[in-house]
């Protein structure tokens, strides 16, 4: 009985940990940017991506592929520069700076994973498949969480 109580103790104090919410972010914000990545360097998936889109005459349009291929550089951009900010999260020591971290995190996620959301309830078909819009809610719940209620592992 006792030694459940600290099991459980323990498992509250790892969920509380920063470092470990952290680390989870980051490794769902990769397998997020690897898409981009495949999808910059054409082939499948960015027929794929094109399909999605739905934009009839997209695959034919110098132009339009133009602009998919800005927009692609610029998501990768943010996402790079997300990524960054979640590392040098990282690094971060004192309570109060991991407090508003991790809460501006959350703020960067939330909106960024947003459209799909919106999409998807207002009945759209152009948002990715429902197991990645899952995925992306760990980060989201797990910043917000750290952010009011997390604690620096002793």
């Amino acid at each position: 009985m006792f030694f459940r109580y600290l099991e459980r103790e323990q498992n509250k104090t790892l969920m509380k940990n920063f470092k470990t919410i952290l680390i989870v972010t980051l490794i769902l914000d990769v397998l997020q940017y690897i898409p981009l990545i495949i999808a910059k360097t054409g082939g499948a998936m960015q027929e794929q991506m094109i399909s999605d889109l739905g934009i009839e005459g997209l695959a034919d349009s110098a132009a339009g592929l133009q602009v998919l291929d800005v927009m692609l550089y610029i998501f990768g951009f943010i996402m790079a520069g997300t990524i960054a900010a979640v590392i040098y999260s990282l690094t971060l020591k004192t309570l109060e700076g991991l407090k508003a971290a991790t809460f501006v995190l959350f703020i960067i996620h939330l909106f960024w994973t947003l459209p799909d959301f919106v999409t998807l309830l207002s009945g759209g078909s152009q948002h990715p498949p429902i197991i990645f819009m899952v995925l992306t809610l760990i980060p989201i719940i797990g910043l917000l969480y750290v952010s009011r209620n997390g604690i620096l592992k002793s």
